[in-house]
């Protein structure tokens, strides 16, 4: 494109002044709605929101300052070049389409914090919500400054848009997956959630979603990338949702002689030393579940608030529960096999 071609009048009127001050209100009115109504949210989404306005508002000083410039640059100095103008408003359409778009993702998230304060946000919603806008804005622009219109570019190019349709056929597809486990959300950010595919399984807490991908963090803090495709096609076992309390059990077998009541007795001394982790309602169940000849199943539930301390926790309840039968003389029932020696 010819620097000469670039329509300066109409860019001037697309990126006046006016536009600025609304966008700057607009970003004064997002934070002050931040300061307000969304002091309980997370360090993490403290920390990424201000940074967003940070950034956003710099970008629209830029543009602001670009744009009072070339006015003045019209204004006072007649000899300056339509090549030096050209340029300018160029420089100065992009950086107002930048900040314009980086404007409306932090309305976005401001909603989506608002409408989420205990889940969190899948980057996916947010990153479709951009490249939506940013085509919409790059559409007006190609067709109302430089009257090209990018449908009938886009109709002519079918043989191109199947090609890159067949390479692009892995990423389209994790794409599609993502929006279509964001429409059905059978878990959030937060969630703990068990992937079984094929011979795989995977097990983590949910901590970012976006276009390609879904990542979990395991119990020994690995990060698992599991694609979106993968997960839409896997069975999933949603362990711990929101803020449902998560009811843990451990089994035990004792002797077919032993006291039932006694030994329950000696099970909920032990579980109840245990000061940290365990939630009063609902309360602890010791249950017998099962019995034959050889032996009596005892089970013993209790709740969690948080699902990552499980093992840490259990191995604590397990632990006391075992030093308890051990101080009660109370032992537990081994498996045995005979063996029958032909003579």
């Amino acid at each position: 494109m010819q620097m000469n071609n670039i329509p300066v009048e109409k860019i001037q009127n697309f990126a006046s002044i006016e536009i600025h001050l609304f966008l700057f209100g607009v970003l004064a009115l997002g934070f002050i709605f931040y300061k307000f109504f969304l002091k309980k949210i997370s360090d993490k989404r403290h920390k990424s929101l201000q940074n967003r306005f940070k950034v956003t508002t710099r970008y629209l000083t830029l543009s602001l300052v670009t744009c009072l410039v070339l006015v003045l640059l019209q204004i006072q100095y007649a000899v300056a070049s339509q090549v030096m103008l050209s340029f300018g408003y160029l420089f100065l359409l992009i950086i107002l389409s930048i900040a314009f778009v980086k404007t409306t993702q932090i309305v976005v998230y401001l909603y989506l914090f608002f409408a989420n304060m205990s889940h969190g946000v899948p980057r996916l919603l947010a990153n479709m919500f951009t490249f939506f806008i940013a085509i919409i804005l790059i559409n007006i622009i190609a067709t109302q400054l430089f009257e090209i219109h990018l449908s009938a570019l886009l109709a002519t190019s079918a043989v191109f848009s199947l090609v890159l349709g067949l390479a692009l056929q892995d990423t389209l597809g994790n794409l599609f997956s993502g929006i279509s486990l964001q429409i059905e959300s059978p878990f959030q950010i937060g969630d703990w959630i068990e992937v079984h595919s094929k011979n795989e399984k995977w097990l983590g807490q949910v901590q970012e979603m976006n276009w390609r991908a879904t990542f979990l963090t395991s119990f020994s803090d690995e990060l698992i990338m599991i694609p979106n495709r993968t997960i839409a096609q896997s069975e999933i076992l949603i362990i711990s949702q929101g803020q449902k309390t998560i009811r843990i059990s451990h089994v035990f077998r004792f002797a077919f002689d032993t006291d039932i009541d006694k030994a329950k007795a000696a099970l909920l001394s032990g579980i109840t030393e245990v000061k940290t982790g365990l939630l009063s309602d609902p309360p602890v169940r010791i249950l017998v579940t099962d019995l034959n000849e050889s032996w009596v199943v005892m089970k013993v539930f209790y709740s969690l608030a948080d699902f990552s301390v499980r093992y840490r926790t259990g191995d604590l309840v397990i632990s006391n529960m075992l030093q308890s039968l051990k101080k009660h003389n109370i032992k537990l029932q081994s498996q045995k096999i005979e063996i029958e020696k032909n003579t």
